[in-house]
């Protein structure tokens, strides 16, 4: 597609709808339906974003002797819809459209679309460390002083697990709801969800853990730390494989669906890996440089990935390619990034605090 020849005017500027919030920001999550976005600062801040564009691309692509043009916006996206939380650490999307946000007190608290708390998961007030939710089983993992406790649905049937020596920082529950995996500070363990009897594999950590992943169908669990790049563990088998040579942090970590790929952050490029044979191969995503990528994003259902860097940087590459395509050139550090289960939205935030949703065109990755 070709951009309209307007000065100044970006990619980003014609596809993105921004919000100014008074902090960083830390994390983003869209809930089940794509419908809200919430965002997370690093004040505490959390805010809801609704995902409905009144000025999609496509009513402002015009076709003119063949030359493809886009029209800027015209108006300003939506306001953002406030919550009372200010001490939100963590997001989750949860049933029926709604979230989960975690606080720094340790109250997991349910929060609706309107942004009003609905309630809280617990109602003792034992502070949860870490939690994760898995959809498609409504199951929710939270970690209670090194104890593990599993609600299922809308009951809230509990299971209570003792989790010894193991102090969780990071908890992923697998897509099909069958494996739980927790990062401590200095191991990595994988646990059946209806096993009480202990860990199927653990493998040591050499750093602490900052992100974690499960592939789509179960197999691998990706870890990143903080310092020696990223450790796999085959759920199959208990092995586990080590890609140390990272510059910076591994903050995030994400897999595609579509490739077998395990995508990182913490290199000068998009750093990939292919599973799908023995032993995994490294793939070439994107152009090498001299900034570092902070955060990657897999796409819900094409071999995309999108990449932010520390200069600001946002750009969507193919995996295995280097071609990219820049959407944003500069700006605050990229933060956190996050594709919608569509695949038609990208939300991005920074260390300036802006947020946004970039909104692409069904034409532009045909």
């Amino acid at each position: 597609m070709n951009q309209q020849t307007i000065p100044n005017v970006t990619l980003f500027d014609l596809l993105a709808r921004n919000w100014q919030r008074p902090a960083p920001v830390r994390q983003l999550c869209f809930n089940e339906d794509d419908t809200i976005l919430a965002i997370g600062s690093a004040d505490g801040a959390v805010a809801l974003a609704r995902i409905g564009d009144n000025e999609p691309p496509e009513s402002r692509i015009a076709v003119d002797n063949g030359q493809t043009t886009i029209s800027p916006r015209k108006g300003k996206p939506s306001p953002l819809i406030s919550t009372r939380i200010q001490e939100g650490v963590d997001l989750s999307a949860y049933r029926d459209g709604t979230f989960l946000v975690l606080t720094r007190s340790g109250e997991l608290l349910h929060v609706a679309r309107s942004g009003e708390i609905a309630g809280k998961v617990l109602s003792d007030r034992t502070p949860i460390s870490a939690f994760a939710h898995n959809h498609a089983a409504d199951l929710t993992a939270l970690v209670v002083r090194r104890r593990l406790r599993l609600q299922s649905g809308e009951a809230q049937a509990i299971r209570e697990i003792d989790l010894g020596d193991l102090a969780p920082v990071l908890v992923s529950i697998s897509n099909d709801g069958g494996l739980i995996a927790l990062a401590g500070p200095d191991r990595l363990s994988i646990r059946h969800i209806d096993d009480d009897s202990g860990p199927l594999w653990e493998t040591g950590l050499s750093s602490p853990p900052l992100s974690l992943k499960w592939s789509a169908d179960g197999r691998w669990l990706v870890c990143g730390l903080q310092t020696g790049g990223l450790c796999l563990l085959d759920a199959e088998t208990g092995e586990s494989i080590v890609f140390g040579d990272f510059p910076g942090p591994v903050g995030t970590v994400d897999w595609s669906e579509a490739t077998n790929t395990v995508v990182a952050s913490g290199a000068y490029r998009i750093a990939g890996w292919s599973m799908t044979a023995a032993p995994a191969k490294a793939l070439v995503t994107g152009r090498a440089g001299f900034v570092m990528v902070e955060a990657v994003a897999v796409h819900s259902s094409k071999a995309l990935v999108a990449a932010g860097y520390a200069n600001g940087r946002i750009a969507v590459a193919e995996i295995g390619s280097p071609e990219e395509l820049t959407i944003r050139d500069i700006g605050g550090p990229v933060t956190a990034l996050q594709w919608s289960a569509s695949g038609r939205y990208l939300a991005a935030g920074d260390g300036l605090g802006n947020a946004a949703i970039i909104t692409f065109p069904n034409e532009i990755f045909k």
